[in-house]
């Protein structure tokens, strides 16, 4: 026999996972995709489509275009972690969030490209780069650090 309290929040769950990847527009990774929506929204930048494979944003400042690439994470605190599979460097700016348990911005940078890439270890299997957010990552004088900004 089976809770019926579970069943329901299950059900609701789902719904609005349904309704919030409907809004969103794009993918089910909900948590990405609402990084992207909030990247795109703080630089008041274009979302590209999900299947571009070297960024998630596209920003035009100064005639300029600058792209971004999005990494986001869902965690009970802010700890060290690996971030998604990076397969190519051909974006500007790294945009790292890491959102609370109640989906709150526990941290949130601007890393730029050449800072992330010493971070990142090539992983071969998956065909791309790691990053792992490192006190250090995390610290770095070089990011600039958009929490508070972006929330």
């Amino acid at each position: 026999m089976y809770n019926t309290n579970i069943k329901e929040l299950w059900n609701n769950y789902n719904i609005v996972v349904n309704e919030l990847s409907k809004a969103l527009g794009r993918t089910n990774n909900i948590v990405g995709e609402y990084a992207e929506f909030l990247t795109a929204q703080y630089f008041n930048g274009e979302l590209l489509a999900s299947s571009h494979k070297s960024a998630d944003v596209k920003v035009f400042q100064d005639g300029k275009q600058i792209l971004y690439q999005v990494k986001a994470r869902k965690m009970k605190h802010l700890s060290s972690t690996q971030l998604g599979i990076i397969r190519s460097w051909k974006f500007d700016f790294l945009v790292v969030i890491i959102f609370d348990l109640n989906g709150g911005i526990l941290k949130a940078l601007e890393v730029p490209v050449d800072i992330a890439k010493k971070y990142a270890k090539e992983n071969k299997h998956q065909n791309g780069w790691v990053i792992t957010t490192t006190q250090e990552f995390l610290n770095n004088q070089n990011s600039k650090d958009i929490t508070k900004l972006i929330s």
